[in-house]
């Protein structure tokens, strides 16, 4: 059978657009034309052509908003936001793509993609034998289309990750037949298409239903036989039902004028034109790497290799002054990684290294300080180094490509082949999956050659870029940041990271047994209260089962979404007995399955976690952790508190830990030069006690409340986290006049944080990024945005990242700075985690007094550094840091 691509055009070039937008800047050619998602657009297109062989595709596309549904429904499809600005150009230039390449596309007046594609399938099913489709979608609505020679391609994430939708996928997510999905759509409506439906009834009741009586027509036939407030809802519901089964339905008899389906014959030249006019020449590279494309286009498209030499073993005359290195390892966690291949190359060459183990000249060049490394991900290649049994010199790692990119962008996500969205290059990468595949088909044992060409394409990139990045870093002002703040940073990580926490393994063996039985315990309490209304293989931690219990099931409240997030659960928690203790059951199974049962696997031979510190992740300049994530262990929360009596120090240490005061409101004390609050701290005052004062007009004799005092709390961090009156009216429990009283009264209090607050959006707004007083920077896309949301999260960003970033960074030049003096003063005491705003430290009883002076003078003085790393004076920094200090031999008394 032949198989012919549908692509629902608009469905796709939406989804490409948010997959991208914020991943990323938003692609655009030198003359601000956006490309994002016509480029997603297009590799996946082309993706699909070269990997499925398909005889012939087909675009379909909405011409107009207006089509014959708007008829019978006024408001169809209100109500959706509006579309991007950086989209709407992109409508026609996909239409421009899909001509140069000579790929067919409809479109027709007062119709929707849906019935083009519809009628397509129609015909190709009745008048074509030896052909079979596949429609390209997210809309789910085409799902009635499924035939057996028709089924539908469902991305799952992004633009990727296809799953295929025949009758039986159907079956097992629905438990409906294709002909019955307008049916199931007429019931439960469709909030994204403006379909009510019938009100009251979900996708669980609505396919319980037509299970029974297989139609809606079958429904209200037998309306008779339905009983109590269900009979009413669908007596109620019942001409929406008809009305949004009839919009729902696709027309497949739609006047289609000269469709031809014929082999599928891609114009080389007008791709290569269409690509290079829109400055995509990264794509070009992409399909040239792709035999099948290949194939398809008759392609002459460059196929230059670099050359390289392949050794057995290395040799020291190979090496150079300064070299480029990269060491292949596809594991997600490098601590437990293997290494695939090593590639060196300099002005002498490119070599790959197949085989490593008991090459002596390899270790000395490693070891060597005077042979300099470049590479992407110092702390990884140094990991992978000592793990594989390698000897190194640290510091003769004098660049790392990864911290350097992320500096310039920490929007794009950090992985190598994403250095050309960094750096303009003709260069091009495949993904890691294309070669070793992923998942439970990923394959290490694969040809030689094949993986030498990749690492050697990794190095490539690595090389061609390096002094362009570096230059970039010098043009915006970032190179101090590079060089003196994250560069000696991943020194002081890749210590930490060595270095390790130590696990009571008994006390989790405790903790994980405990929390079971009370998970155990909480079940059986719910599965009383609620007894028949569940099933006996009732699962408590699925918010599809959860969703449909409170909501179909009791009939509870719920939001358009039916959310059972705990915000949703909360608000109805008075309303029935089993949600408070479905609340708690979330709570003890997060702690289970994530802090105790959840950390067994990440437990090395030597009783200890090696966490990965993430300096790459965050858009603000935070720092995270993964494999396991140790920042996320509440110390509000008691039961999850607890599981900090897992992590202990050393027989012969103890933990100290150094936690910056209120690190983020004396940054925008210091930043937006509020005199109030400057002085606030400068007098070492409680500052959400005079906030209080000032908010409430309180003399300095007057008693601060407790309840007082917390208002002003929220008041103070809402600043930086971007406060609204409704967000305060919800958190305070306050009307929204009321809320907008308290604002005005605050920054009445405080004058200069309105007028710092609005200079930093009108900054962020004209240059399009927000910056720390470091010179950190982070894109603001959502600036430019026409949906007041979406605008406002702008804004917030605007205001949120000088603030938190540059907090980030202070941490930062406290922890280099800490990790230097310790090592001056040779002391063994040692850095082991980072959360938030606090260090973690693990010291010997007879360096105590040192150690302490050191961290506490490095913290204080840290923004003063800061100022002088990047070329201010010390002397305009007026804010005073303030460290609080506790001991314990294990992290739940440190708090």
């Amino acid at each position: 059978m032949k198989k012919i691509l549908l692509v629902d055009g608009n469905s796709l070039l939406f989804r490409a657009y948010y997959a991208s937008a914020y991943a990323g800047p938003i692609l655009k050619t030198s003359n601000g034309i956006p490309t994002n998602a016509i480029y997603s657009f297009a590799n996946m297109l082309t993706s699909l052509i070269s990997d499925r062989d398909y005889f012939d595709v087909k675009v379909a596309f909405d011409k107009s908003k207006k089509t014959f549904r708007h008829d019978k429904l006024e408001n169809y499809k209100a109500g959706r936001s509006a579309t991007p600005e950086d989209l709407i150009p992109q409508f026609q230039i996909v239409r421009e793509f899909l001509d140069s390449a000579n790929i067919s596309w409809w479109e027709k007046e007062n119709y929707e993609a849906d019935d083009l594609i519809g009628t397509m399938s129609k015909i190709i099913e009745n008048h074509c034998e030896d052909f079979e489709v596949e429609i390209l979608t997210s809309d789910k609505d085409m799902f009635q289309l499924i035939t057996d020679k028709t089924k539908i391609l469902l991305p799952k994430t992004g633009t990727s990750n296809l799953e295929l939708f025949g009758t039986n996928e159907l079956l097992e997510k629905w438990e409906v037949a294709p002909a019955n999905v307008v049916d199931l759509k007429g019931l439960m409506g469709d909030p994204s298409d403006n379909l009510k439906g019938v009100e009251g009834v979900g996708e669980k009741t609505a396919i319980k239903l037509l299970k029974e009586y297989k139609t809606v027509e079958g429904i209200y036939e037998n309306i008779e036989s339905i009983t109590g407030k269900l009979k009413e809802k669908l007596i109620n519901g019942k001409e929406s039902a008809f009305l949004c089964k009839e919009i729902a339905t696709i027309n497949c008899e739609v006047e289609i004028e000269d469709l031809k389906f014929e082999p599928i014959n891609v114009n080389l030249n007008g791709l290569i034109n269409f690509l290079e006019k829109y400055e995509m020449i990264s794509l070009v590279k992409r399909l040239s790497s792709r035999v099948g494309i290949i194939n398809k286009f008759e392609a002459n498209l460059p196929k230059e290799k670099t050359l390289y030499k392949q050794l057995e073993k290395w040799n020291n005359e190979y090496a150079s002054e300064i070299n480029f290195v990269y060491v292949e390892s596809i594991e997600e966690n490098y601590h437990k990684g293997e290494i695939l291949g090593i590639a060196i190359s300099n002005e002498k060459g490119f070599f790959y290294l197949n085989k490593f183990k008991n090459d002596n000249e390899l270790q000395n060049f490693f070891s060597e300080l005077n042979f300099k490394k470049a590479t992407y991900d110092i702390k990884k290649t140094a990991t992978l180094l000592k793990n594989n049994n390698i000897d190194f010199n640290y510091d003769s790692f004098v660049y790392d490509a990864m911290v350097a990119s992320y500096v310039l962008n920490p929007n794009i996500t950090s992985r190598i082949q994403n250095l050309v969205n960094i750096i303009e290059t003709e260069l091009f990468i495949e993904e890691d999956e294309m070669i070793y595949g992923k998942g439970a088909k990923q394959n290490k044992e694969i040809e030689v050659s094949t993986k030498a060409d990749f690492i050697i394409s990794k190095l490539e990139m690595l090389k061609t870029t390096y002094k362009p990045i570096l230059n970039k870093l010098k043009e915006e002002n970032q190179f101090d940041l590079y060089e003196k703040i994250e560069l000696p940073l991943v020194k002081v990580l890749f210590e930490m990271e060595q270095k390790g926490i130590l696990i009571d393994k008994l006390e989790l063996d405790k903790q994980t047994a405990r929390t079971l039985s009370l998970i155990e315990e909480l079940e059986e309490k719910m599965r009383i209260i609620l007894q028949d209304q569940i099933s006996y293989d009732f699962n408590f931690s699925s918010p599809k089962q959860i969703k449909e219990l409170l909501f179909d099931q009791i009939g509870l409240p719920s939001n358009k979404k039916q959310s059972t997030d705990r915000e949703a659960l909360e608000k109805i928690v008075h309303l029935h007995p089993v949600v408070q203790l479905l609340l708690e059951h979330r709570k003890l199974n997060k702690l289970y399955s994530t802090y105790l049962r959840g950390f067994e696997k990440f437990i090395f031979k030597d009783n200890k976690v090696h966490t990965i510190f993430n300096q790459t992740l965050t858009n603000t300049g935070r720092l995270s952790s993964s494999e396991p994530n140790i920042q996320n262990i509440s110390v509000k929360d008691e039961l999850q508190k607890e599981a900090r009596k897992i992590f202990i120090s050393n027989n012969d240490t103890t933990f100290y830990s150094f936690d910056y005061s209120q690190i983020e409101l004396r940054v925008l004390a210091q930043l937006g030069e509020e005199d109030t609050l400057l002085d606030i701290f400068k007098n070492d005052r409680d500052v959400h006690a005079e906030a209080a004062r000032k908010i409430f007009d309180l003399g300095q004799e007057d008693v601060i409340t407790s309840d007082q005092r917390r208002i002003a709390k929220v008041f103070n961090f809402g600043i930086i986290y971007g406060l609204s009156d409704f967000g305060l009216s919800n958190d305070l429990k306050i009307s929204i006049q009321e809320a907008k009283k308290f604002i005005e009264d605050y920054y009445n209090s405080f004058p200069k944080l309105m007028m710092y607050k609005n200079n930093l959006v009108n900054e962020a707004t004209v240059k399009g990024y927000a910056e720390t007083y470091a010179n950190r920077r982070r894109i603001v896309n959502e600036l430019t945005s026409t949906n007041f949301l979406v605008k406002n999260f702008g804004n917030r960003i605007a205001v949120n990242m000088p603030i938190q970033g540059t907090a980030a960074d202070i941490l930062k030049v406290a922890m280099v700075d800490i990790f230097e003096q310790f090592k001056n003063n040779n002391l063994n005491s040692f850095m082991v985690a980072q959360i938030h705003d606090e260090i973690i430290f693990e010291i010997f009883e007879n360096e105590e007094k040192l150690a302490n002076e050191i961290i506490e003078e490095c913290m204080k003085n840290a923004f003063k550094k800061l100022a002088v790393m990047v070329g201010k004076t010390a002397d305009e920094i007026v804010i005073k840091l303030e460290v609080n200090k506790s001991k314990g031999n294990n992290w739940f008394e440190l708090k």
